[in-house]
């Protein structure tokens, strides 16, 4: 409430309670750490100027940071599908993209796997074992029916098993 009448402290609090989570999201999207970084940043933005307009009836906070992020993510990715078709190099450069050394060698190999899915799969993914979200959340996340995002879940699992196996 205080941060809907702009108490920027009051803001900042939020900031740090979802900026880990935001940021491991866009990572999972995106799949570079500085872009990912990037976008957290821009949505965390986003969103203190949009607040006023926050319906918390709506839903919960967490899911419209996360609507914001996922857009923002999926946008670049749309932006970076194009620069891709005109400059072959940057393919290598997002191949070559790695998760951070502390990581397992099966969360390599799944994260590696991830990376391989369509966009809104990734979403999906990320959104529902990284962040907890329930199917209704994603649903309102994506703007995608529930039933939709049963069925890109069902998708990217498969996907996940012949990739992995």
């Amino acid at each position: 409430v205080r941060s809907r009448s702009g108490d920027t402290e009051a803001y900042a609090v939020l900031v740090d309670a979802y900026k880990t989570a935001l940021y491991r999201h866009c990572f999972a999207l995106v799949r570079n750490e500085d872009t990912a970084e990037d976008i957290a940043q821009e949505t965390c933005i986003a969103a203190y100027y949009a607040l006023a307009r926050f319906d918390p009836r709506k839903g919960r906070l967490s899911t419209w940071l996360f609507k914001i992020a996922t857009n923002k993510a999926l946008n670049w990715l749309k932006r970076e599908a194009r620069m891709v078709a005109a400059d072959d190099t940057l393919i290598a450069r997002i191949a070559s993209t790695q998760p951070g050394p502390a990581e397992s060698m099966l969360h390599k190999e799944l994260h590696a796997a991830v990376a391989q899915l369509r966009p809104k799969y990734r979403a999906v993914i990320s959104l529902y074992y990284w962040q907890g979200f329930s199917y209704h959340d994603i649903a309102t996340v994506l703007n995608a029916p529930e039933g939709s995002v049963k069925v890109w879940m069902q998708r990217a699992k498969h996907s996940l098993r012949k990739e992995l196996a």
